[in-house]
């Protein structure tokens, strides 16, 4: 089973949408091993980086940025994920909202960027992302999948 890592801002995002990505993990945990980031309350700083970078993002097969919010952390993640690792990372964002154009910009091969409207689109973008980097565990006709829109 592969391992996942979900990434978003914590800080700045709404209550909403933290519980959304929560939902996403949820459905996620059917196909996938998702690592939990530590999140708002526990551990001190020095633990919740250890944490996430330790024991999330190096660790993890695929990391999947999801963008919708501006987030420090986030970033610096994504970075570690590509510059260091060059872990496959997704950075996902719903349609409709704008991300920094030094996120539009990257240009690295274990890279990808696609819009999601749903839950499920988020999902078929994740299988399709482990279509391109590993040897397809799903059916070939969701590796062909044209949910995902750049």
């Amino acid at each position: 089973m592969r391992k996942i890592y979900i990434g978003c801002s914590l800080t700045q995002a709404p209550q909403e949408f933290r519980d959304k990505v929560e939902a996403l993990k949820a459905l996620l945990k059917k196909e996938y091993e998702v690592l939990d980031f530590i999140g708002l309350e526990k551990g001190t700083p020095e633990e919740v980086y250890r944490w996430d970078i330790q024991r999330c993002v190096a660790a993890c097969d695929i990391f999947v940025a999801i963008c919708d919010y501006p987030a420090i952390g986030l970033g610096y993640e994504m970075a570690t994920a590509l510059e260091k690792y060059s872990k496959p990372t997704l950075a996902l964002v719903s349609d409709g909202v704008s991300v920094s154009r030094l996120v539009l910009g990257i240009n690295h091969p274990m890279y990808t960027l696609k819009q999601y409207v749903t839950a499920e689109d988020a999902i078929a973008c994740i299988r399709e992302k482990e279509c391109m980097h590993f040897k397809p565990a799903a059916p070939a006709e969701i590796c062909d999948s044209d949910v995902c829109a750049v």
